[in-house]
């Protein structure tokens, strides 16, 4: 049997791709973090690392093995927090990590309806983080739902179950892209427009896989971008836009009703599909379940209206 403290000094040392790093994370000697992962080795019959002076690297083994104790740290990490709430005899508990734009628009309003039901009170912890950190929350056991996002594809990317582990997706929206042009712009009477027509203005872009998926867009159309700022936060981007600095594209979820701006359909344009995705508990726990509810209404509320 694989001993779970060994497990978990593997999973730090695939994390930090070094002996020392791990051992200087977990206050113990580099012999000694070796020693265990030599023995690891042996228990499993197969080399789990490819060493060299730079540190070490995981071979396909290795990579199945991080895989179980990725979901083996975020199981125990559950549990803990379950048995901790059953000692301390506390009202149930959920802790979710969501990017800003889903907090606002699905979030808040969700946990809102939950409130004003007869159930339990729940005690609602939140992790603002983007898609990557949301899963990696969700892998660790720190967090029970993620509120993520992905572009181009209704299905989820195939690397999130490198970072989540296994996990349930739940589809819950998808919107598209905005042209967000001031409100005394030349396009600003129009109800669509083409990436083309903005090609020589500055454009105000997002980081991460917004911009990506700007840049994509862009580039099939031959188009290289101006790009006067970048910022992952859509109200401050709409504000520049507001005040003349450039064009934006912007989630249609998250376009602000402002006088001082307009937004229009763009061709070609990219859609963004938000979901929730919950760890491998089977079936989910009750204040998750009841949170997924909330969140399934909210999305329809806002598909209708």
């Amino acid at each position: 049997m694989i001993e779970a403290r060994r497990l978990a000094l593997f999973r730090e040392v695939a994390r930090r791709g070094s002996f020392a790093q791990a051992a200087q994370a977990l206050r113990l000697t580099p012999s000694a973090v070796s020693q265990q992962m030599a023995a690891l080795e042996r228990t499993t019959r197969m080399p789990l690392f490819e060493r060299s002076t730079r540190g070490v690297t995981l071979t396909a083994a290795g990579q199945s093995l991080l895989r179980t104790a990725d979901t083996i740290h975020g199981e125990l990490h559950r549990a803990e927090r379950a048995l901790a709430q059953l000692r301390d005899e506390g009202p149930p508990s959920v802790t979710v990590a969501t990017f800003p734009s889903a907090g606002t628009l699905l979030l808040a309003p969700a946990l809102a309806a939950l409130d004003r039901r007869n159930g339990p009170h729940v005690d609602t912890t939140v992790i603002e983080a983007e898609p990557g950190q949301a899963l990696a929350a969700l892998r660790d056991g720190r967090a029970d739902v993620a509120l993520v996002y992905h572009f181009h594809s209704g299905q989820p990317p195939q690397d999130w179950d490198d970072d989540a582990g296994r996990r349930t997706y739940h589809p819950l929206l998808k919107d598209e892209l905005r042209l967000v042009v001031p409100a005394g712009h030349a396009l600003a009477a129009r109800s669509s427009a083409r990436i083309e027509d903005v090609a020589d203005e500055p454009w105000i872009q997002g980081w991460d896989l917004p911009g990506n998926a700007v840049d994509a867009l862009a580039s099939t159309q031959g188009v290289t971008p101006k790009v006067v700022c970048r910022s992952s936060d859509f109200r401050f981007m709409q504000a520049l836009v507001a005040a003349g600095v450039g064009i934006a594209f912007i989630p249609s979820l998250a376009v602000e009703d402002r006088a001082d701006t307009r937004a229009l359909t763009v061709t070609p344009t990219a859609k963004r599909y938000i979901g929730a995705c919950t760890g491998p508990g089977t079936p989910a726990a009750p204040p998750v379940r009841a949170l997924l509810e909330a969140l399934r209404e909210r999305a329809e509320a806002l598909r209708t209206t």
